[in-house]
């Protein structure tokens, strides 16, 4: 059959069968919208994750100097895990030779964490985690505090303790979500 005469065989069904053709052109219309809502969600739900989640466990577009690995995806051996406590501590001549040695304009803080014992006077906070870091650390990772301040540049310069709380705002104060910063 020639092509000429499929299209008007195709035109005349459809003008005999316009209810059947009607209802066919709707459910075309309702397949292709779902399509595009689902396509949507999907883009909404990464631009999401990669904003709120990935921005804020790790920074979105950054790399860490570390002694060991931050994030463990399987199973560590005793060995594997003595060989990077053996690994010798990274000082800030090796963040300064690396902050030299880039090329791409880039935002730098150096920082450090580790989990304490915390006293004041004969009160006691048991695994606190006591982190030193710079104030370019805070828009880096994205950071807001729920009170307190960010400290200045100035402090950091001198050293000055600053505390800040950094859970969300409207929820109960806990030990474990008090953080000082602070750089001696």
């Amino acid at each position: 059959m020639p092509l000429f005469e499929a299209v008007r065989m195709a035109l005349r069904t459809i003008v005999a069968q316009k209810l059947k053709s009607f209802f066919s052109l709707i459910g075309v219309l309702i397949g292709v919208t779902f399509l595009i809502a689902v396509v949507s969600i999907v883009q909404g739900m990464n631009v999401y994750m990669e904003d709120q989640f990935a921005n804020q466990l790790i920074g979105l577009n950054t790399f860490t100097l570390r002694r060991a690995p931050g994030i463990n995806t399987g199973n560590v051996t005793d060995d594997e895990w003595r060989e990077w406590q053996r690994r010798p501590r990274i000082t800030y001549d090796d963040a300064d030779y690396v902050t030299e040695r880039l090329k791409t304009p880039a935002t730098f803080a150096r920082f450090c964490s580790d989990r304490m014992l915390i006293t004041y006077g004969t009160k006691q906070a048991k695994d606190i985690e006591l982190m030193g870091t710079e104030p370019t650390y805070f828009d880096i990772k994205n950071i807001g505090l729920a009170s307190g301040r960010i400290f200045t540049p100035q402090e950091v310069r001198v050293g000055a303790p600053v505390l800040g709380d950094r859970r969300p705002a409207g929820r109960k104060s806990s030990s474990k979500e008090w953080i000082r910063w602070t750089r001696r």
